[in-house]
């Protein structure tokens, strides 16, 4: 028998929607028998996870909570797609933009009105994020260096740099050498909704979604930029200023990104801490995947992926396992949904050989 892959000369909504519908299906299935190897008895474990993620107040809170960076991220990711440009440096873009934020609040906290100062926030961690953002934008369009390894690598750079703030000049002797700042005041919090821990960085990231989507679909700087990641040739004769715009979607992009360390900081650790990303940068990468690209998709991809990170936690929680464990449980889910993209493009041919040359043979 040989198996091989035929591309598809149509595709459709409604086959994607089947393939992602048999990839869950398949998950069910594998995350069946990864709770047998577990020791856990699945019926349960499933139970369990639907329990407190749907039916708490706590897991939707939680829900909320991570897909707010995740939207970001995903936007971020999603919208540098859209010109067919890979930026993988949304987590370097997400701490930069605390740091830049972290930096106006150490120095201007308590000395500014109330909301100027959770504005100036904001804006310093976009232009932070965006400086982060345009210096892979500049040297892609520049000198065509390729943006997926410039922009990999100052993911390394900008958490290194922010160890060296937190082990250094900005850590708070307060806190027995622990390497964090000191707790920002309360103007400069984002305000929660009621007595949840969700705050109002999730409305800011449907606006922004909204925003990118209009952008994208109604104006004409949308249009060239889908133009040229449809067709660069098409795009650079009728006038479209390719390396202005491969700059400054880069920046637009990290500053989205910047927005999402924005959101972590303001909305729920109220200072700048190590780890303040449990890698939603790179997790912002399989939320555009999954969303194809597409603005409003990614609030939908954002969603699911919340789902795996608290299902994980609550593995984590209810039955001890190690976080290696719980790792490998999460791969599993990504790698299955992840591979199953191929078959929206692709279809699955089997041939058996002993026929073809049986057929061969007798001229048929």
């Amino acid at each position: 028998m040989r198996f091989f892959l035929e591309k598809r000369v149509n595709t459709s909504s409604w086959g994607r929607v089947l393939v992602l519908s048999v990839a869950f299906l398949l998950v069910l299935f594998i995350s069946w028998f990864f709770f047998l190897v577990a020791g856990i008895e699945p019926i349960t474990a499933f139970q369990i996870i639907g329990e407190e993620i749907f039916l708490t107040k706590y897991g939707w809170q939680d829900l909320l909570v991570k897909m707010t960076p995740l939207m970001f991220t995903g936007l971020a990711v999603a919208l540098a797609a859209q010109m067919r440009q890979w930026n993988i440096g949304a987590e370097g873009q997400f701490h930069i933009g605390t740091v830049a934020m972290t930096w106006f609040v150490l120095h201007y906290d308590g000395k500014l009105p109330d909301g100027m100062l959770i504005v100036l926030m904001l804006i310093m961690a976009m232009i932070g994020g965006g400086f982060w953002g345009c210096i892979p934008g500049f040297l892609k369009a520049r000198f065509g260096v390729n943006e997926i390894i410039t922009s990999l690598l100052f993911n390394y750079v900008a958490a290194a740099w922010v160890d060296h703030l937190l082990f250094g000049a900005w850590r708070d002797p307060g806190t027995n050498n622990f390497p964090i700042t000191k707790e920002f005041s309360e103007a400069a919090q984002l305000p929660l909704f009621g007595n949840t821990s969700i705050h109002a960085g999730l409305i800011l990231a449907f606006i922004i979604v909204v925003i990118i989507a209009w952008v994208l679909w109604k104006t004409r700087l949308g249009f060239q930029i889908r133009l040229i990641g449809d067709n660069p040739d098409a795009a650079r004769y009728a006038g479209v200023k390719i390396r202005t715009l491969t700059i400054l979607v880069f920046a637009a992009s990290g500053a989205i990104a910047g927005l999402a360390g924005f959101s972590e900081v303001a909305g729920i650790h109220y200072r700048l801490q190590q780890n303040i990303s449990i890698g939603y940068g790179y997790t912002g990468i399989i939320v555009a995947w999954l969303a194809r690209n597409h603005p409003l998709g990614v609030v939908l991809s954002a969603f699911f992926m919340s789902i795996v990170f608290v299902s994980a936690e609550v593995l984590q929680i209810e039955y001890g396992l190690p976080i290696s464990v719980v790792y490998l449980y999460q791969g599993i889910i990504l790698f299955t949904v992840l591979g199953s993209e191929i078959f929206t493009e692709y279809r699955l041919r089997i041939t058996s050989i002993w026929l073809k040359q049986r057929l061969t043979k007798t001229g048929n």
